[in-house]
């Protein structure tokens, strides 16, 4: 470790984490300017949405389908 620096600092601790050097700005800290977003892009991205949430139902519905048949053919082989 670095011996504490003479002057103002003097009283102030070494930096931990980073084995006593300051830390980097990284990709994180930039801040990208991001692109005006347009009507279509807008549309596009609920119009997704909406056909995601319907696969989702779709997928459970069938799911829950096919238990009901699955349980309804281990009946009737009793």
């Amino acid at each position: 470790m670095k011996p504490a620096p003479e002057g103002p600092l003097a009283g102030v601790p070494a930096l931990d984490g980073n084995r006593g050097m300051r830390l980097k700005r990284g990709v994180s800290v930039r801040v990208k300017a991001s692109e005006p977003v347009t009507q279509l892009d807008r549309t596009t991205t609920n119009a997704r949405r909406v056909l995601e949430e319907e696969a989702g139902e779709r997928a459970e519905k069938t799911a829950r389908l096919n238990a009901a048949r699955e349980e309804r053919d281990l009946g009737e082989m009793d």
